[in-house]
């Protein structure tokens, strides 16, 4: 259990270090110049270093500092993109030359190399027994040992420009230009084919297929035609489940948005968003796209690519609903997939042979296929995985640390419940406890107040290891994650049940020397009981430099969650809070990225879908031009920090924000 004591203190690194610029595409790092056009997509390793082929037959290996590594020397274009062993520490990579390469990763010496009877374009994809399988334009599937030896071979027809998909058993799937679709055990035993039938109105329609397989992980492959459907099949025994027409050839392999959708572009210009059952959710004009398919990042945004003309091309930056955020030009064609690092680097190879790096901030979703080859290391394969099944997604907890001073300016949370039953939540005032964290000038005695929605002061707590229940107590911070506290100290902790409704819960000096104080809230619910909390909320005083206001909350669960955040300052005059910060900016962290940002809610670039999300969640309208900043996001589990300033150095009392957008 991650503890919420570890995101208190890493604000320091987030203030003292520099801060990463809004999460849209950032500013261009570097380029490295290979020696011809790079069509293939960037595979990155453990260590953050790039693997990409170019037509001048080189495979490259570039570290993050755009060192070369690396290159190795094939006989033609390198047109497949990469694909690592499960060890990563052998490369692989098919040619024009009619080879498929094993290369060593260290050191780009060549291992052993495989001849076809003609080019290989599709990408290589390995099995976590080290298998590797590809398709060559000869027509034939071909499956290998780590070693290069010669499984099986079979002869399937047409060009394979296809990359198979290795599904969760270990069976292969992989379409052929002749318009069929085949499944495979791993000894090359057919298990179905599916193929293409005569869609009407599709008349004088070539049925071909270049797009690669997705996989859903629980059951479905989808993949495009060139007649102009999209096709959702059933992984068993082949049977369609349905199928959706778009108004031109589809060529680009689909992946899967963080909200379980299916993306995938056509050459009308149109990139598409499909429900599992087929139904259209959105589609958005970008250009025409060939080859490049949709890659999501770990907030849901969506990088694809766009044809405008031959000496300009678009990386389209779109919202998870399909608004295009930005357009970042180029100046020659794109048929590179784009790849997002653990890091937070964009990298994506252009025509123009080079390899280009952006700071972007974000890295690449957890959804099932998120990308071209499914991962960062383009094996294309999804061996051993179980599909995650919603389990209790919660706003885990959320905490604020500052100095209470009184008044309006004491650390206030706000909670709401909702449902049937009660909801167990620990809450906690801490003072003491802090100073095993480096801070010296702590609140002595804090006391926490709890209160109704009609501010009726109804509990307090006071030195929790005073209680009867100490032991107990204890134990449960333990349980829950909240970091220990000594025992006998003048910190506050203790477990309440709340029924459905609104609270606040109110951290002050009970005597002794003021200081920095720690309010924290968890869920301590134990499985899935049927009351929830959809709205948290803290409020305190925002000053500068390190006072700035940052709050920390943790997501729990197996899937993500979508939230609205919020930063009030003059809505709070409202309340009769009279020093309030007056234009309050919002940025919320992942470690030290910034992944996503507001500064005044009504110049979002999605603002009606804001203000609709805050109708829906019960959210108080915001004034226009209040100066007020809001913003809502896809937030995968996780330990999340969110900082309130002022605008041009401002101080004063701000409130944040969280609201459940997806509910349990």
């Amino acid at each position: 259990m991650i503890k919420i004591k570890l995101a208190v203190f890493s604000f320091i690194i987030l203030l003292t270090g520099s801060f990463s610029a809004y999460s849209e595409v950032g500013n261009q790092l570097w380029t490295f110049q290979a020696g011809d056009s790079i069509f293939a997509s960037p595979t990155i390793d453990g260590e953050e270093n790039i693997y990409v082929g170019s037509l001048d037959g080189k495979l490259y290996c570039v570290d993050a500092a755009v060192l070369e590594l690396w290159s190795a020397q094939t006989g033609d274009w390198i047109e497949s993109s990469a694909a690592l062993s499960p060890d990563e520490n052998t490369v692989y990579v098919g040619s024009w030359d009619n080879k498929l390469y094993a290369i060593n990763a260290e050191n780009g010496s060549t291992l052993w190399s495989f001849e076809t009877g003609s080019l290989i374009s599709s990408s290589p994809s390995v099995a976590d027994d080290g298998s590797i399988y590809f398709g060559g334009t000869d027509g034939f599937l071909y499956g290998l040992n780590s070693d290069g030896t010669l499984k099986w071979g079979i002869f399937v027809g047409g060009e394979m420009d296809s990359s198979v998909a290795i599904g969760t058993s270990g069976e292969l799937y992989v379409a052929s230009s002749e318009g069929i679709v085949y499944s495979f055990d791993e000894f090359g035993q057919e298990l179905w084919s599916f193929e293409t039938p005569e869609e009407l109105g599709a008349t004088g329609r070539e049925a071909l297929i270049v797009s690669s397989c997705m996989l859903s992980g629980s059951g479905e492959l989808y993949v495009g035609c060139s007649n102009y459907f999209f096709y959702a099949l059933d992984t068993i025994d082949g049977s369609m489940l349905w199928n959706f027409e778009t108004s031109g050839e589809i060529d680009a392999s689909p992946t899967m948005s963080i909200d379980g959708n299916i993306l995938m572009s056509s050459r009308d210009g149109f990139v598409y968003s499909l429900n599992s059952e087929g139904g259209l959710v959105w589609k958005t004009d970008i250009g025409v796209n060939f080859y490049t398919s949709a890659v999501v990042d770990e907030v849901g945004r969506i990088y694809v690519s766009s044809y405008i003309s031959e000496t300009l091309s678009y990386l389209n930056l779109l919202s998870p609903d399909g608004v295009i955020l930005q357009q970042v030009a180029f100046p020659d064609i794109i048929d590179s997939s784009v790849s997002l690092s653990p890091e937070g680097i964009l990298y994506l190879g252009a025509y123009d042979g080079n390899l280009y790096a952006f700071k972007n901030g974000a890295r690449l979703s957890n959804s099932v296929w998120p990308k071209f080859r499914q991962g960062l290391a383009s094996r294309g394969e999804l061996g051993g995985y179980i599909a995650p099944t919603p389990g209790y997604e919660r706003l885990y907890n959320i905490a604020l640390r500052g100095s209470p001073l009184g008044g309006e300016n004491d650390i206030i949370a706000g909670f709401y419940v909702v449902g049937t039953g009660e909801k167990d939540l620990l809450i906690r005032g801490v003072g003491p406890g802090l100073e095993s964290g480096g801070v010296s000038m702590f609140m002595e005695n804090p006391i926490v107040g709890y209160h109704n929605s009609n501010s009726l002061k109804f509990h307090e707590n006071d030195d929790w290891g005073d209680s009867a229940s100490a032991a107990t107590l204890a134990e449960e911070m333990a349980r829950i994650g909240g970091s220990a506290l000594e025992e006998g100290s003048a910190d506050s902790a203790e477990i309440l049940s709340f029924g459905e409704g609104g609270y606040t819960a109110i951290i002050s000096n009970g005597g002794g020397t003021e200081g920095v104080a720690l309010l924290e809230v968890f869920d301590a619910d134990v499985g899935a009981p049927e009351a929830s909390l959809v709205n948290v909320s803290i409020r305190g005083r925002s000053g500068l430099g390190e006072e700035v206001m940052i709050a920390g909350f943790f997501i729990d669960g197996n899937l993500p969650k979508r939230v609205l955040i919020r930063a009030i300052g003059q809505g709070l005059e409202k309340a009769g809070v009279v020093d309030f910060l007056a234009d309050p900016t919002l940025r919320l962290f992942r470690g030290q990225e910034v992944l996503d940002s507001n500064d005044d809610w009504d110049a979002h670039i999605e603002r009606n879908q804001l203000e609709g999300f805050m109708n829906a969640a019960g959210a108080g309208p915001l004034d226009e031009g209040s100066g007020d900043s809001a913003l809502f996001v896809w937030l995968e589990p996780g330990l999340y920090t969110a900082i309130v300033a002022g605008n041009g150095g401002q101080s004063g009392v701000a409130l944040f924000e969280i609201f459940d957008l997806t509910g349990k």
